[in-house]
């Protein structure tokens, strides 16, 4: 290869790359839409290869055909036309083709390599997964046809399939025990067998193994542990479902417990999440159930739920915030100089989770079973009425028995029993308007008032137009004759008018009462045959009288004055003017129909995309009149100037066209 072709080929591939980008610029400024410039560079390359063959059939329609007459003088001015033409002609087809790869994959549906590359390790990391599961499943029996169709309950086999489900999920590892303590919360939507055995998912899981742990608390800490801890036990104190929590003493010699991560939790997590929400839009997409219950909303919310609770600096927060407005019930202290995101460090109470007390309170009192009782219903309306800040988590391995006070000091003066709070991943949260009207709605259950309570429901609930308001009372009434029944019976039976009215229930307000009606089996626990909503009637009027404290009514009141005061202000200045543009019979009242500027935009959009589509239908007509006329000037041997014209005309109205087509596939 001799040196001019040695540089004549970068240059021609430089030259030709140059003029890709720029035709790919001048295609998406002709089409006044953004398109991808990756598929628009290529377009551009085929343009610049493809003119010369169209080049070619141009000149060879029009007579040149030959060396000879492109030679010829009279006929050069002709040729230069018709090579501009045609290569006119073949950017439009180059952008012809731009939208048609637009309406079929629109910029943006369309992954780059990179993301491809992404996707296609993650399909096998969910391939992997899928067989995984499965054979989990299998092995527990899950996948036999009669278990398929076991959802009837009372069934021997569908008490046989809840365990083989609950055992299935318990070894499908983090994200699956955490769905299975979701769906042991939703009575209203599984049997009872599914219920009871799913529950047990809350406190049972295979421990980690120790070295993974210490590698994983060195790494949070940033340094080896016992520069930080005097002591830390190997076995753990409990082991949940994404973390185990170990006993240790710090080095002041203070006992502390430390929730660690499990090392593979947030890894596989992704991948899980990844398969279930892949699934509930299947099944939302597949089945009217799943529509009307919104399957991908709920693994949506549970997906974010999760992958909030495995930052364990949320979980710090929300202690430091429930324990802030908890007086009845001991919240642990944090620590939050030794805690991170993957390790919560706090103080260890002397207590026993109270699913395993059961030796324990069957020692007590029965009066002091009931203080307990009662004390742990309070301290948790407490938190959802009075400050708006609860723990939704409230099974009974989250609930510490403590037999006494843990400081020797205060074990004189305050010898009784008390109850602690762990695990503050799921914390709900609700304004003090929810607030406010679930406090009145508990006092007219109380007064057995249906049309305050269904008032009361309604404040609180997304109320659609035709909601058929003497139905929905009369039905609230009903409701409130089931107030001798459990309380998780008396939510789902509410959850159920809710969902027959089509009325919507914001989430949080969704976790308050299954945080209530889950507390029950709780509370049965501390005192078998406790009347929970009897207790919640008793203790509504004082809520309310708590929330509504002289100081908070003070504080309302000032607030809502002031801006009455600037209110009165304006109001003189307001009416005088008023008066004075009645009395000159200026006053005027406008009534515009497109004061939006998002109204006038579309006005203005449509009237766009009508006359770009009026100038190609035209351009198109006349251009046929004018190919079609054998009249005017030969600028070649077969081509006449009139037809050229009519060439270009038709150029414009094609490209017109393709503009507004692209425009009405993408929008404006």
């Amino acid at each position: 290869m001799d040196l001019v072709s040695v540089i004549s080929l970068p240059l021609i591939f430089l030259f030709t790359l140059l003029f890709a980008v720029i035709a790919a610029f001048v295609a998406r400024r002709i089409l006044g839409v953004p398109v991808g410039w990756p598929r628009s560079i290529v377009i551009g390359l085929l343009v610049n290869f493809g003119a010369t063959p169209l080049i070619t059939v141009f000149l060879s329609a029009s007579g040149l055909n030959d060396a000879e007459s492109l030679s010829q003088p009279q006929n050069f001015g002709g040729a230069m036309l018709i090579v501009g033409l045609s290569f006119a002609w073949a950017f439009a087809f180059g952008v012809a083709l731009l939208v048609a790869t637009e309406v079929l994959w629109p910029t943006g549906t369309v992954p780059s390599p990179l993301a491809l590359l992404r996707a296609r390790r993650a399909s096998k990391a969910r391939r992997r997964r899928y067989f995984q599961v499965a054979g989990i499943a299998l092995r527990a029996g899950l996948l036999r046809p009669t278990s398929m169709k076991a959802i009837q309950s009372g069934t021997p086999e569908a008490a046989r399939t809840a365990k083989a489900l609950a055992n299935t999920l318990n070894k499908s590892g983090v994200t699956f025990i955490k769905l299975g303590q979701m769906m042991s919360t939703r009575a209203d939507l599984l049997p009872v067998e599914y219920i009871t055995e799913l529950a047990k998912l809350q406190t049972k899981a295979e421990p980690e193994e120790w070295q993974a742990l210490e590698a994983q608390i060195d790494s949070a800490f940033g340094t080896p542990w016992r520069q930080v801890l005097n002591s830390i036990s190997s076995k753990p104190l409990a082991s949940a479902s994404v973390a185990q929590v170990h006993s240790a003493k710090l080095l002041s010699g203070e006992a502390v417990v430390v929730k660690v991560q499990r090392p593979a939790a947030l890894a596989q997590v992704k991948v899980d999440l990844d398969i279930i929400e892949r699934f509930a839009r299947l099944v939302e997409r597949s089945t009217s159930w799943g529509r009307s219950i919104g399957v991908a909303r709920l693994a949506a919310g549970f997906a974010a739920s999760l992958r909030e609770e495995l930052d364990y600096r949320t979980e710090l927060d929300n202690m430091v915030a429930v324990a802030a407005g908890s007086s009845r019930i001991r919240i642990p202290r944090a620590f939050p100089e030794l805690s991170g995101r993957q390790v919560l460090v706090m103080e260890q109470l002397a207590g026993i989770p109270l699913g395993d007390a059961a030796t324990q309170l069957a020692g007590l009192p029965q009066r002091e079973r009931h203080r307990l009782a009662s004390t742990l219903l309070n301290g948790v309306l407490q938190q959802i009425v009075v400050n708006g800040i609860f723990h939704a988590d409230l099974h009974p391995g989250n609930i510490i028995f403590l037999p006494g006070t843990l400081d020797s000091a205060a074990r004189d003066s305050d010898p009784e029993a008390q109850l602690a709070l762990l695990d503050f991943g799921s914390v709900g949260r609700l304004g003090k308007d929810t607030r406010s009207s679930l406090a009145a709605f508990l006092v007219a259950v109380k007064a057995e008032d249906n049309m305050a309570a269904a008032d009361r429901l309604l404040e609180m609930l997304d109320v659609p137009e035709k909601l058929d308001r003497r139905s929905f009372e009369r039905e609230v009434g009903v409701l409130l004759t089931y107030l001798n029944s459990s309380t998780s019976s008396l939510v789902m039976r509410l959850f159920a008018l809710v969902q027959k009215h089509e009325l919507g229930i914001p989430a949080q307000l969704a976790a308050a009462l299954r945080a209530i009606g889950a507390l029950e089996g709780s509370i049965q626990l501390i005192e078998p045959g406790f009347n929970v909503i009897a207790e919640a009637q008793a203790q509504a009027s004082a809520l309310l009288a708590e929330m509504y404290s002289a100081e908070s009514i003070k504080n309302l009141i000032a607030s809502n004055t002031i801006g009455l005061v600037n209110s009165l202000q304006r109001l003189p200045r307001n009416l005088a003017s008023l008066s004075e543009k009645i009395e000159n019979g200026t006053l005027q009242v406008q009534v515009r129909q497109f004061s939006e500027p998002t109204d006038r935009g579309f006005l203005t959009g449509l009237a766009h995309e009508g006359i770009v589509a009026a100038i190609s239908i035209a351009a198109i007509i006349g251009s046929i009149v004018l190919i079609i006329s054998d009249t005017g000037p030969l600028i070649a041997p077969q081509l006449r100037l009139y037809s050229f014209f009519g060439y270009t005309l038709a150029l414009g109205g094609f490209v017109f066209g393709l503009r507004a087509l692209i425009r009405a596939f993408r929008g404006r």
